[in-house]
C-alpha cells in the first residue's frame, strides 16, 4: 500500500481531529532522520522541521535510528 497516499490522508485526518476536536495548540511528530518517506509525509502535511528540535534518541545510539528529526503542526 505504499505510495498511495493513505499516510498523508490519515495524517490530515489526524490534525483536523487534533485541531478541530481537541483543540490543540500543537502536534510534533518524529521520525528518524533516515525515513525519508515519513519527512515527506510531515512535509506534505505542511508540518515545519526545525533542525535546532532534532535530537539523538536516547535507546538508539549507535544505530541508523539515532538521529531523530522533529515536525510541527499549528491549527
Amino acid at each position: 500500500h505504499w505510495g498511495k497516499g493513505y499516510a498523508t490522508e490519515g495524517g490530515r485526518a489526524a490534525l483536523d481531529y487534533a485541531f478541530t476536536t481537541l483543540k490543540l495548540d500543537e502536534v510534533v511528530a518524529l521520525t528518524a532522520a533516515s525515513n525519508i518517506p515519513s519527512q515527506r509525509v510531515m512535509q506534505r502535511l505542511d508540518m515545519t522541521h526545525d533542525p535546532n528540535d532534532d535530537f539523538d534518541h536516547p535507546h538508539a545510539l549507535g544505530t541508523s535510528l539515532q538521529r531523530c528529526v522533529l515536525y510541527r503542526s499549528h491549527p
